[in-house]
């Protein structure tokens, strides 16, 4: 399926220190527990505000570059916290690297940008039996995936109704409609992205006629993003194994949705599987010492969230 380019703008959404950004949300809440298989996902908070990351080993958090630019400032502003009852835990970042082929959110020739990843090293490991993730390295044409992070409530009609919170995590799911490619010429597909569908198929940007290619996967479970969730993970189920597919970054509005968090709305991410090589290599150089706080950081300052549809 082909993207609409001039009919879709992609959201530059506001700092959560802004208090007009708010992230929409609608699915479950998480228990925040050791048990939950989610309790790997944390939130990451840069001066106030409050975004999200994943853990790739006992040290390492995946999230998207465009969420430790400049207002970061040092990593001695940046830190994780887990929410996973007993374990609860807050960790300082020692080490932020991006992706180096990140050059900022100014959508390109195919209406988004690209490679949008960065690494988050913690300062001491996460304690005790918290779970982390490996790479999924599969196809995600059509798959079904599962929105993990720390945005606020609200549905696909209202939009906001309460703020993102670094204590609430919330769960939702959405399925895969185009796949766009690396936009350096490699074949690699780079970036997936999904639309927010409602409850009628007017809603379905991607939607074929009147035969819709994907239509709603019901109430409190069709999720988007909006601010507050940027960085979040989006897990595939792998044989029985949760495994990170890619990271969220970006929605935008169409001809459907003058909004960018509302039904007709789209969204979508970084898919990690081309970038296995780089994660690795990151995850695997020597941690540096507290007082280097080496730090490589590009962005532009946007900031991606989950929205969710609420019954």
């Amino acid at each position: 399926m082909r993207a609409k380019p001039k009919q879709i703008a992609l959201a530059v959404i506001a700092a959560l220190s802004s208090p007009s950004a708010f992230a929409l949300v609608g699915g479950s809440v998480d228990s925040n527990l050791a048990t939950s298989p989610w309790a790997g996902v944390g939130a990451i908070t840069i001066n106030g505000g409050v975004y999200s990351g994943v853990l790739i080993d006992s040290q390492h958090v995946l999230t998207a570059a465009h969420v430790v630019n400049s207002q970061a400032g040092t990593p001695g502003n940046v830190s994780f916290t887990l929410n996973a009852g007993d374990l609860t835990q807050v960790l300082g970042a020692a080490a932020i690297t991006v992706y180096p082929g990140f050059t900022g959110t100014s959508p390109g020739a195919d209406g988004v940008w690209h490679d949008d990843l960065a690494i988050i090293t913690l300062a001491a490991p996460v304690a005790g039996a918290v779970p982390t993730y490996g790479l999924y390295g599969g196809s995600l044409s059509g798959q079904t995936l599962t929105l993990v992070g720390y945005g606020g409530g609200g549905d696909g009609v209202n939009g906001v109704t309460s703020g993102a919170n670094a204590s609430v995590k919330r769960v939702g799911q959405n399925r895969v409609d185009l796949l766009l490619v690396d936009d350096d010429g490699g074949s690699s597909d780079e970036v997936f992205v999904f639309d927010f569908d409602g409850p009628t198929k007017d809603t379905n940007y991607f939607g074929n006629g009147n035969q819709p290619l994907n239509q709603t996967l019901g109430a409190t479970i069709e999720a988007q993003y909006a601010g507050g969730d940027s960085g979040s993970p989006v897990f595939v189920d792998d044989n029985g194994v949760w495994k990170i597919a890619g990271i969220g970054t970006f929605n935008g509005s169409t001809d459907l949705s003058s909004s960018n968090v509302l039904f007709g709305s789209i969204g979508g991410g970084t898919i990690v599987a081309p970038y296995q090589t780089w994660i690795e290599s990151t995850v695997a150089a020597p941690v540096p010492e507290p007082r280097t706080w080496l730090m490589m950081l590009v962005g532009m300052g946007l900031v991606g969230a989950m929205v969710r549809r609420q019954s």
